[in-house]
C-alpha cells in the first residue's frame, strides 16, 4: 500500500471554526494564497490567475486561450466553433472561479470578486456566441446571479471609497443588464433573474437609507448583529456581508 502523509497534525494546528475559517498566506513560490478551513479539510486557492494555479497553454487562464483562438480565427475570416470538450473545460474553469469568488465575497474582498465574476461573465458570453448546443444552458442560466454579484461587488468597492453616487450607478446598471439578458428556458434562470433584481433593489434601498440618516436609533447595532447571525445561519452571504460592513462603519 502506498504511504501518503497523515494530515491530522496540519488540521489540528488549525481547528475548524465557522466564524474564522479563512486565512491569507504567501506560497513557497511567493504567490498570494487563500486557505479555507472546512470541517474535514483545508481548501487552497491562488488569488491571481486561475484558482488552481495552472497556466493552460502557457496562458493565465483557459478563457485567455480561447479568446486568442477566437481572434486568430476571425482574422483569417473564419468563425470560432466550440466543441463539447471545449465547453466542459470552460465550464470547469468557471466553477473554480465561482468557488473562489464566493469565499472572497464572504470576507469582503470585493475588488477580487468583481474581477472573478467578470471572468465568468466573459466565459458565458463566449459560450453563448460560439457553442451551439443546449448544454450551454448549464452555465448561461446563472448569468443573472453572476451579474448581480458583479454589480454588488463593484458597488461595495465604491462605497468603501465613499463614492455613493457611482455605486448607485453600478447597481442600477447591473439591474438593467439582468433585465435585458436573453432568456434561457430553465427554471433556474427565471428564479435567479427575479431573485437578483430583488437583491439589488434591496441593496439600493439600504444605500439610500444609509445616506438619508447618519444617526441610527438606540439599539440599532444590536439588531444588526442579530440580523447578521440570522443571515449567516441561512447562508445568505451577500446580505451578511452588507450588514457586516454597516456594523464596521457604526463602530
Amino acid at each position: 500500500m502506498n504511504r501518503f502523509p497523515d494530515l491530522t497534525g496540519i488540521l489540528n494546528d488549525w481547528p475548524y471554526d465557522s466564524e474564522n475559517n479563512v486565512r491569507f498566506i504567501q506560497g513557497d513560490d511567493g504567490a498570494e494564497l487563500m486557505q479555507i478551513r472546512q470541517p474535514m479539510g483545508i481548501e487552497q486557492y491562488n488569488l491571481d490567475g486561475r484558482p488552481d494555479g495552472l497556466k493552460p497553454g502557457g496562458e493565465e487562464t483557459l478563457l485567455a486561450v480561447y479568446s486568442k483562438k477566437k481572434n486568430k480565427t476571425e482574422l483569417s475570416g473564419g468563425i470560432l466553433i466550440l466543441e463539447d470538450n471545449d465547453f466542459r473545460q470552460l465550464r470547469d474553469e468557471g466553477f473554480l472561479y465561482y468557488y473562489r469568488y464566493l469565499a472572497l465575497f464572504q470576507v469582503g474582498q470585493y475588488a477580487r470578486v468583481a474581477l472573478d465574476t467578470e471572468h465568468n461573465l466573459n466565459i458565458a458570453e463566449l459560450l453563448e456566441k460560439y457553442y451551439d448546443n443546449e448544454a450551454r444552458k448549464e452555465m448561461l442560466q446563472y448569468r443573472p446571479y453572476i451579474r448581480r454579484m458583479n454589480a454588488i461587488s463593484k458597488a461595495m468597492v465604491l462605497l468603501g471609497k465613499d463614492d455613493t453616487s457611482q455605486a448607485m450607478k453600478e447597481l442600477e446598471k447591473g439591474m438593467a443588464d439582468i433585465e435585458a439578458l436573453p432568456s434561457v428556458s430553465t427554471a433556474v434562470f427565471e428564479f435567479e433573474k427575479i431573485r437578483s433584481i430583488q437583491h439589488i433593489s434591496q441593496v439600493i434601498t439600504q444605500v439610500k437609507s444609509a445616506e438619508s440618516s447618519s444617526l441610527e436609533p438606540k439599539g440599532f447595532k444590536e439588531r444588526l448583529s442579530e440580523e447578521l447571525s440570522r443571515a449567516i445561519e441561512s447562508e445568505d452571504y451577500e446580505r451578511a456581508a452588507g450588514i457586516r460592513d454597516r456594523l464596521r462603519k457604526l463602530s
